[in-house]
């Protein structure tokens, strides 16, 4: 006997033509659910996929309004990305990524390989030209002549001795890469591992002579050079040692901050 204002499904009132079953019940859900995955299919057809290449020259377009200084995206231009195979456009895509994420870039472009600068020529030559503000396939000529320097000294040599002059300090920051490695950005953990140890290999003989001496610093966990972070951050602050990479938007989007801190060290 059912209580008053008790709700009963009307299947189960007396009269109705059945109660439906469990497989009955399991179906109709089935194709409740159907409809919907349909109806979610439909809309995704709808929407436009745009493909990397498509974006990237959409954020470069868009940067050339809002960074004009930007030189990476100002030569990234649709003409030119065109004109690359789908292998060179995947490349090319890697190099600019640092520059498309970071539009207050100057620069904003990173070689991945050696051989880069040639197959990206049409690219890279207008950025370095632009950057460097000289003629597009201008050479830089070393010119050590002093013959037209005034008041130079008898002997005709330049000498901080005959400025009685304190001893100072210089410091050489020189950029060198090895032929067997791919360049940072295109590096895994392994190569920059690899690459510091074969330094060490170097460094070792250097550091061996009484007229250079000196020591190695390692950032990577396990080297025998590894350094603890209070002397990680002695080093930084005495810039001798490079902050946290990682930190670095620019390096990270270049794939140059990878990896951090392995294979590093100073």
């Amino acid at each position: 006997m059912a209580k008053k204002d008790e709700f009963i499904p009307a299947s189960h009132l007396p009269g109705a033509d059945h109660e439906p079953s469990l497989k009955e019940s399991v179906e109709k859900r089935a194709a409740i659910f159907d409809q919907i995955a349909h109806s979610e299919q439909r809309k995704q057809l709808k929407q436009v996929v745009q493909k990397p290449g498509e974006k990237a020259l959409a954020k470069a377009a868009a940067i050339r309004k809002s960074h004009p200084g930007n030189l990476c995206a100002k030569h990234f231009t649709e003409e030119y990305f065109a004109s690359l195979s789908e292998k060179q456009q995947k490349a090319f895509l890697k190099i600019t990524l640092s520059g498309l994420n970071n539009p207050d870039s100057s620069m904003g472009c990173y070689a991945m390989n050696p051989t880069d600068y040639e197959e990206f020529r049409p690219f890279f030559e207008n950025v370095l030209a632009e950057y460097h503000q000289v003629e597009v396939g201008a050479k830089h000529v070393n010119n050590w002549d002093l013959s037209s320097v005034e008041d130079l000294p008898e002997d005709g040599k330049l000498s901080l001795l005959d400025f009685r002059l304190p001893p100072l300090s210089m410091r050489v920051r020189v950029g060198r890469n090895l032929a067997e490695f791919p360049l940072p950005g295109a590096m895994f953990q392994h190569h920059r591992v690899k690459l510091e140890q074969k330094m060490q290999e170097a460094f070792k003989k250097l550091i061996a002579l009484p007229d250079y001496g000196g020591a190695y610093h390692s950032l990577t966990p396990g080297n025998p050079d590894f350094i603890d972070e209070a002397t990680y951050q002695k080093l930084v602050d005495e810039h001798i040692m490079f902050k946290d990479m990682s930190r670095d938007t620019y390096l990270l989007e270049a794939g140059i901050a990878n990896d951090w801190p392995h294979g590093r060290g100073c």
